[in-house]
């Protein structure tokens, strides 16, 4: 099968807005949605709550008709390193990178940032490395592959509005879950990804009674 884009997923708001976005707009074309568990140190817990989310969010996108994509995963832990040594966001832009190198016909990196984003120090180079890091490894310029930000110029709010409810309710953004059952784990209420996510929810009471 041949794909338009490849689209990292994680099972957070963002991505999955970016996801559901994207399907929606191009149904004749086909994409490579793909999931990278990085399972090093504390973000094991946070692994385990993305993982359910993203399998229980491709259910529901193939239940509302969404087929117009294929799924991959993988999972690695580089905690042997001692404390993680690359941003989350680079790893994936390594993995996602390596799957180009498969699929020369891709010319499209769904990329999920939003405005917020955009206002964070850093973020720009950082947002730099990773496209260094893309291009790079996956041996392709800016003229054969184009990096799409359809939520650029979204709020939190929103990206949380384009989103059904009924997939809304299944996302996981939080960085670092709290509980001592893997599969009951509970939003933090303390991470940066939280804390947007608190905001939206005080400023809009009874929006998303299920968040």
């Amino acid at each position: 099968m041949n794909y338009r884009a490849i689209i990292p997923f994680s099972g957070g708001i963002d991505s999955t807005a970016a996801l559901f976005l994207t399907l929606n707009q191009y149904p004749n074309d086909n994409f490579l949605i793909f999931k990278v568990n990085l399972i090093n140190g504390s973000s094991a817990s946070r692994s385990i709550k993305e993982e359910i989310a993203v399998n229980a969010i491709l259910d529901e996108l193939r239940k509302m008709g969404l087929n117009n994509f294929s799924y991959r995963r993988l999972s690695y832990d580089y905690g042997q390193l001692g404390p993680p040594p690359i941003w989350d966001s680079e790893a994936v832009n390594f993995a996602a990178a390596t799957c180009l190198r498969a699929h020369p016909e891709i010319y499209e990196f769904i990329e999920g940032a939003i405005a917020f984003d955009y206002l964070q120090d850093g973020f720009q180079d950082r947002l730099k490395q990773i496209e260094k890091i893309l291009y790079l490894v996956s041996e392709r310029n800016r003229d054969d592959l184009k990096i799409i930000f359809p939520l650029k110029h979204m709020s939190k709010y929103e990206v949380m509005k384009v989103i059904p409810n009924e997939i809304l309710e299944l996302t996981w953004s939080c960085r670092y879950p709290e509980g001592t059952d893997n599969w009951n784990l509970q939003r933090c209420h303390k991470c940066p990804a939280c804390k947007v996510i608190d905001q939206v929810l005080n400023e809009h009471k009874n929006e998303f009674p299920k968040l």
